[in-house]
């Protein structure tokens, strides 16, 4: 069995047609007509490389450490491939996974960036909005301009690179014995810059402030046109980004992989676009911690495996159970992780992967913490969501079937509910090694 992972960055739950209607993805839904479709996928770790080494690891790392790369002795899911005579590959356009080392476990790893010396600074870039209203005063924004300013037509995007690039290691390697490879794009991250025709689809003849590069606080800045432009500019994004997943899944197609070739698609995160008066993945106020409702902690997941698997599954699963997943579908043995093992559910054995799960960015005294970046605790089960932070923070308490979008706090009337969530957080951050403190402040709240 070969095995792809393709993870796309910034790709809410709800972004696409499989799951909801509000985005174009017709390329990708295609493809979910074939695979199996998750739809209790959620983030461990937060954001982006926290997922990626949760997925490399089978581990929750949060509660431990924030922003920071891998060991060199704990075991990584592309280096137990290799070990087993996998070739092994990454493709990736996501240059802050390189910056921390996660390629250096690959056989071999395509970095995509700007190739063109253009000479552009920040002093050529068009401001068409104060940077005071976009993400730390517009520094991402000004950078990313400067990357991609020799964009001229759509194949210079990105993702449209990554993707090709991505076919062209299939078409190197596909006659290989076995083979692994992840693709990674960070595409549908801001800023929300995709061609123009893109963004007109969602919103043609749109006059006004345009917002691309959200202020990562509170929508009270933007006026009700302006945000939906800026949901428009999004939207642009993830179906740029789908065609070009597109051409990824149409090749493997062609060359017959799907035969012989597990391909799991899913995302890190989603991001806040109005939704809870917000617009960001996360706060950059030290002093506001936000939680992670499920517009950003919900991730979407689907499978394609060669035998036959259910077309939908309602179990809890999260990015940790990448590592054992892709493992036992390779006849690999994992070590012993907190992921488990989607294995059972594809063939219609199981019916549960975990009970509870947790999500967070890491915001004790471990390495890798981000100041600015504070984050409440969310335990999530089938029946709710429970978000846990430091005091004067109070419990809040969701009934995902009555409530899923999370807006009515039911915390006061169920406090046997919230004491034992509570418990089994506690009890979590323990077994994972969070130090005294942290579990103290976030998971009892003293």
């Amino acid at each position: 069995m070969n095995a792809i992972v393709i993870c796309l960055d910034t790709l809410r739950w709800d972004a696409l047609g499989c799951y909801h209607d509000w985005v174009q993805t017709p390329c990708i839904d295609r493809y979910a007509q074939s695979a199996t479709k998750f739809n209790a996928a959620f983030c461990g770790s937060f954001p982006t490389v926290p997922m990626r080494v949760d997925a490399y690891t089978g581990d929750v790392n949060w509660p431990r450490v924030g922003w920071v790369g891998i060991d060199e002795d704990r075991p990584k899911l592309p280096a137990l491939l290799r070990d087993a005579g996998y070739f092994t590959g990454l493709v990736l356009d996501t240059w802050n996974n390189v910056r921390v080392g996660l390629s250096d476990c690959y056989d071999e790893y395509f970095l995509i960036e700007k190739d063109v010396d253009d000479g552009f600074t920040r002093e050529d870039v068009d401001i068409p909005v104060p940077l005071a209203n976009m993400r730390q005063n517009g520094g991402g924004f000004l950078s990313d301009r400067i990357r991609t300013s020799h964009y001229r037509h759509e194949q210079d995007w990105f993702v449209a690179r990554t993707m090709m690039r991505a076919s062209e290691w299939l078409e190197d390697n596909y006659t290989k014995e076995k083979f692994f490879l992840w693709v990674d794009t960070f595409e549908i991250h801001e800023d929300w810059n995709p061609p123009k025709h893109y963004v007109d689809y969602y919103s043609e003849d749109y006059e006004g402030l345009d917002y691309s590069y959200p202020n990562y606080g509170y929508t009270d800045i933007y006026q009700p046109h302006e945000l939906e432009r800026l949901r428009a500019r999004y939207a642009g994004e993830v179906t740029l980004t789908d065609r070009w997943v597109g051409h990824l899944l149409r090749h493997i197609e062609l060359l017959g992989l799907f035969e012989n070739t597990t391909i799991i698609l899913t995302s890190d995160h989603g991001m806040y676009i109005g939704e809870h008066k917000r617009a960001g993945k996360h706060t950059v106020d030290p002093e506001d911690p936000w939680p992670l409702y499920d517009t950003v902690a919900r991730v979407p997941l689907l499978v394609w495996t060669p035998f036959d698997a259910p077309k939908e599954i309602d179990a809890l699963c999260q990015a940790a159970d990448i590592m054992p997943t892709v493992l036992d579908l390779c006849d690999v043995t994992p070590p012993e992780t907190v992921g488990n093992s989607w294995v059972p559910l594809l063939k219609g054995q199981a019916q549960e992967c975990h009970d509870t799960l947790f999500t967070s960015c890491h915001s004790g005294s471990g390495p890798g913490r981000i100041d600015y970046l504070p984050s409440h605790i969310t335990v999530t089960t089938m029946t709710h969501t429970a978000i846990f932070g430091r005091p004067p923070h109070k419990p809040e308490l969701y009934d995902r079937k009555k409530d899923p979008e999370q807006e009515s706090d039911i915390a006061a009337d169920n406090p046997d509910i919230v004491g034992g969530l509570r418990a089994e957080l506690v009890a979590f951050m323990e077994r994972q090694g969070a130090d005294a403190d942290y579990i103290g402040t976030y998971a009892k709240g003293e």
